[in-house]
């Protein structure tokens, strides 16, 4: 039998946010079980978190005078910001992982995404390996990882409405740079996250078409404002802020954006025919494709390649038609082990025993079961 040379464990989706009403995660004892079963002192081991690690998106920024803003313009100074207050709330995963990468023999990868575009500034970077207290360089920030003929990819570059120019991740403006994200990003930031604050827990609700179908009011909601930022962003942004690059005419969007407004389609759109069309050739040359950016579970295996979707980490829930009842979501990841030429993997559960809510009881007081689930995982874990 070959000799164990190494593992690989990968996740997606985690999305810590800043512990207000905008942070989705809230399992971070069970992410600590986790990284901490992967510290082996004995073995190689790559961490691989594949995107949205952080959610610097939906993370308020809090300034000196305790102002609390969702701003456009993002530069170095307010994701730092941002990564204070990430870290202040789930600082057990930081002192995790800080544990983890000070073996020399562990490497920890942080994949770019779409919620923590802000890794590409380099201050973020510097500050996060600061933190961690990295003394071996094994601490990556990269768009994928593909070794081991292992591919990982967070995947929305193959969102229309999500995918960013990596060639071209900052923008100039007033004399700093600022990240230049999407634009459905942009618009999160300047339309919805007042929403979210208001309902804080229907997005963790899936899938949204049912979770639409009993909430007519939020429906209507996310249409007029998606409604009022198309138009503004076509007739009124462009003009009443020219010099501003974020506020761009968006030409290339009309088409895609105006079928979702029609047909009320809020979803990310799968992934993975377009993963597979744009690398058809390619596909035979990695054993192993994990993508994540899609909040489902996906498993296609072909002769000599494996794709997979392990899905999210952030606390999540399934709306069962009939009975309304809402299930908490089981966490997942990757597992992989090296053995010379060969790879063994496995799409693991890792289960959190956890309360079915009812629907209609959190529909009426979202607030109250974000603070319930919240002390519910950690008595889990006690």
């Amino acid at each position: 039998m070959l000799k164990m040379e190494k593992e690989v464990v990968i996740l997606g989706d985690v999305e810590l946010g800043g512990g207000t009403l905008t942070d989705d995660f809230i399992s971070d004892t069970a992410l600590v079980d986790l990284i901490n079963r992967c510290n082996d002192a004995k073995k190689e081991v790559d961490l691989i978190f594949n995107g949205d690690t952080f959610d610097f998106l939906k993370c308020p920024y809090v300034n000196e005078n305790g102002k609390r803003s969702y701003p456009r313009h993002i530069t170095a100074k307010i994701s730092l910001t941002k990564l204070k207050l990430i870290y202040r709330e789930h600082k057990f995963v930081f002192e995790a992982w800080k544990k983890f990468v000070d073996c020399k023999k562990h490497k920890l990868y942080f994949i770019f995404g779409n919620h923590d575009h802000d890794l590409f500034f380099k201050q973020v970077q510097e500050e996060i390996e600061r933190i961690l207290e990295v003394k071996h360089n094994n601490v990556f920030f990269n768009l994928k990882y593909n070794e081991h003929k292992i591919y990982v990819e967070h995947g929305h570059q193959y969102d229309y409405l999500n995918k960013v120019n990596p060639k071209r991740v900052f923008l100039k403006y007033k004399g700093e740079h600022i990240l230049n994200i999407s634009w459905v990003s942009l618009g999160i930031i300047s339309k919805f996250m007042t929403l979210k604050e208001e309902h804080p827990f229907l997005e963790r609700i899936k899938p949204l078409p049912k979770l639409f179908s009993h909430h007519k009011i939020v429906v209507k909601k996310i249409s007029l404002r998606s409604l009022e930022y198309f138009l503004k962003s076509v007739f009124y942004y462009p003009l009443k802020y020219y010099y501003d690059p974020t506020y761009t005419f968006p030409r290339v969007l009309f088409r895609e954006f105006y079928r979702r407004f029609k047909n009320k389609h809020w979803e990310v759109d799968r992934i993975v025919d377009k993963f597979k069309k744009k690398n058809r050739k390619k596909l035979g040359k990695n054993k192993v494709y994990v993508l994540s950016h899609i909040h489902e579970k996906y498993l296609e295996e072909k002769e000599g390649w494996v794709l997979i979707h392990p899905d999210t980490w952030r606390d999540e829930y399934i709306l069962q038609e009939h009975s309304k009842e809402l299930v908490p979501k089981v966490k997942s990841y990757v597992h992989i082990i090296i053995k010379g030429e060969e790879l063994e993997w496995d799409l693991v559960n890792h289960s959190i025993s956890r309360k079915i809510l009812r629907f209609d009881d959190v529909k009426d007081d979202e607030h109250r079961f974000i603070d319930i689930v919240k002390r519910e995982e950690r008595e889990v874990y006690k």
